[in-house]
């Protein structure tokens, strides 16, 4: 593997659920078993949206980077726009491994509804089976810290 030219972040453990490593916090878990260097994603794209997108990747057909399907995209810590509205178009369905309802879980994640997250079983996930509902969500929310604090508030509650 080689690093692109460029400024690069870090993250100890996984792209999808680590965490940027600076300051007193770059260093290494007792859990961790990898480093992953990501190139910063800082140059704007004026008028991205419209775009077709040819060296960009999708899970829906939104872009031309969607009929490349061999093709190795080069990914960045862009998001490419701020939080959006959540839009519930499968995307979820599509990653989710394990069987329950994510669009309805995570809507009540960000809601922070703890008594339909617990009777949709958010009680038997953890942050890191949500990267990928994270990665791939059209309205840019982070589901890992939202479950997190949901779990924590079940917690203090009883």
């Amino acid at each position: 593997m080689s690093c692109r030219r460029g400024k690069t972040g870090s993250f100890p453990g996984s792209v999808l659920s680590g965490a940027r490593a600076h300051g007193p916090h770059a260093f290494l878990g007792r859990f961790h078993l990898q480093v992953s260097v990501v190139k910063e994603g800082r140059e704007k794209e004026l008028f991205g949206w419209v775009m077709p997108g040819k060296e960009k990747f999708s899970i829906t057909r939104t872009t031309l980077g969607h009929f490349f399907k061999r093709k190795r995209f080069h990914f960045s810590t862009d998001t490419n726009g701020g939080e959006r509205a959540m839009v519930p178009i499968g995307n979820y369905e599509r990653v989710m491994p394990l069987d329950i309802l994510p669009t309805i879980l995570l809507r009540d994640l960000l809601a922070g509804d703890t008594d339909s997250a617990q009777a949709l079983g958010c009680l038997e996930l953890d942050e890191e089976d949500l990267a990928l509902c994270t990665y791939v969500c059209p309205g840019k929310y982070e589901y890992g810290p939202a479950l997190r604090s949901v779990l924590t508030r079940i917690e203090q509650e009883g």
